[in-house]
């Protein structure tokens, strides 16, 4: 973050914008090589592409996931939201909890963010439990997959929520539906 505060144009890039003829994703430009020798960003040349440099926001965005309170939200980050989780099941299941961490979703992307979990959380777990974090290789469809499993579920139409049940009853639908489906599997 100091390396951002000075302008060192060695955090700086280019993000081009997908324009959705010529390309659908967007990509980072690439620094260049000035005569110099220096590395550096491109001085805007008039171009057709859609570009925002990116500099400070790089490590501020990511930031605020962990500390929410540094923009006025007064909520948990992500580190203590993962320990308060943890620390709501019955104590025989916290060493497993920590052990398997899982990050998914474009955020879990971000550089050092798996790294930065495991720091984070370790300092908040207790010493006798081993913290592992794991991220799949493809995260961001993730949570696509477990729906999908999800599903597939043969118990699935016992726990889903029609909009209509939703509207009716309001969000202890869900809490009641998913108590009644546990409490009919283990009977």
């Amino acid at each position: 973050m100091d390396l951002a505060k000075k302008k060192d144009p060695s955090v700086l890039c280019e993000y081009v914008l997908p324009d959705f003829v010529n390309t659908h994703r967007g990509y980072v430009k690439l620094p260049h090589v000035s005569e110099e020798g220096e590395e550096g960003v491109k001085k805007p040349v008039p171009t057709k592409e859609q570009i925002i440099r990116l500099s400070l926001e790089r490590f501020s965005v990511p930031e605020m996931l962990f500390n929410p309170s540094d923009i006025g939200i007064e909520e948990m980050g992500l580190t203590e939201a993962i320990v308060f989780a943890i620390k709501q099941c019955p104590a025989n299941m916290q060493p497993h909890l920590f052990n398997n961490i899982v990050i998914i979703g474009g955020s879990s992307k971000f550089q050092n963010f798996k790294e930065r979990i495991i720091r984070d959380v370790r300092a908040c777990a207790p010493d006798e439990f081993t913290v592992n974090v794991y991220r799949p290789e493809d995260p961001v469809v993730e949570a696509w997959k477990g729906g999908q499993l999800l599903g597939g579920w043969p118990e699935y139409h016992n726990i889903r929520v029609t909009k209509s049940e939703y509207e009716e009853h309001g969000p202890n639908v869900c809490s009641k539906k998913l108590n009644d489906s546990i409490a009919i599997s283990n009977t």
